[in-house]
This record gives structure tokens, C-alpha cells and sequence, in this order.
């Protein structure tokens, strides 16, 4: 099965591709078909991420494992299309070179019988900009043991000292 998948630029342009490709090639090939598409640098770092609703970062899917141990992250090159994209509208975001932070929201939003799209660029919408948007990443707050802790201590004002 071809799968459609939607690559979107997160700029204040709109920058999208459409990309036909097997539901049984591998995340790496996605990720090459994207540099492709977009006539980005082959030699830069990417990875992928499992998102959610909220596009936070969770599970990365980097490029090459990091190590070999045996509950180390997987490698694009393990892990096929239909296993990141099982259903319509499941996503995962893109992160492409890492000092200049290039960021891709990717979504799965159809499927077709079409096999002579496969591996191929079937939308083109807008041009790269030269200039990577500023994303701001959302760090989750500190747990602070003490911010709530003093929270009834204006009670004891009432007393005379």
C-alpha cells in the first residue's frame, strides 16, 4: 500500500510536500524522500519524533542508533512506514539540522493504489526560505518542593508576637 504523507514547514510561509511512498520502506527512505523533496543537504543530522495532540517531543527516532545496547533507542533504518503511521492523521515531527533547528510537522493523510506515485513528490506548496524559522521549544516547568508549602503561612499574621 502507497501511503500520502504531508510534510508542512513550521514558517509563517506555507512550505509543503505531499510524498507517495510504500508503507513498507522505512523511515530512512522517508527521510531521504523529504531531503529530496525539499532539496535540503544530505550530510546534515535529522530525527524523527513521536508526538502528541499537543506536538510536545516525545519518543526521538534518531538517524543511526547511538549504541548497541539492547534497549537502545531504534534507528530509522528499523522501523518501517506502516509502523509510525498506522492510521490516517497520525504525525510525528521532523527535526532537521540541529543548529539550525529546521522543524516539520509530518502527517500520514491518505492512502493510495496508485504504485506509480510511489517514491515521488505528488504536492509542491511554496519554496524553502533561507533562513530557519526561531522555534521556541517548550521546556516543562521545574518541580519546586517548596511552592506550596508556605501557602497557609499568612494564618499565623492574626497572632500578636
Amino acid at each position: 500500500m502507497i501511503k500520502i504523507i504531508r510534510i508542512h514547514l513550521e514558517h509563517k510561509d506555507d512550505v509543503i510536500r505531499d510524498i507517495a511512498i510504500s508503507s513498507e520502506k522505512t523511515i530512512e527512505c522517508l527521510h531521504f524522500e523529504i531531503i529530496d523533496a525539499l532539496k535540503l543537504d544530505k550530510k546534515e543530522m535529522a530525527s524523527f519524533y513521536m508526538t502528541n495532540d499537543k506536538f510536545e517531543l516525545l519518543q526521538e527516532i534518531p538517524l543511526f542508533k547511538i549504541d548497541d545496547k539492547e534497549n537502545s533507542m531504534l534507528g530509522m533504518n528499523e522501523i518501517t512506514v506502516e509502523a509510525v503511521f498506522p492510521e490516517v492523521n497520525n504525525q510525528l515531527l521532523y527535526v532537521y539540522d540541529f543548529l539550525k533547528m529546521w522543524r516539520f510537522s509530518i502527517t500520514f493523510i491518505k492512502e493510495s493504489e496508485n504504485e506509480k506515485t510511489e517514491n515521488s513528490c505528488v504536492k509542491s506548496i511554496g519554496e524553502m526560505p533561507k533562513e530557519a524559522p526561531e522555534i521556541q521549544f517548550e521546556a516543562q516547568k521545574e518541580f519546586d518542593p517548596f511552592d506550596t508549602a508556605f501557602e497557609d503561612f499568612n494564618e499565623f499574621n492574626e497572632y500578636e508576637y
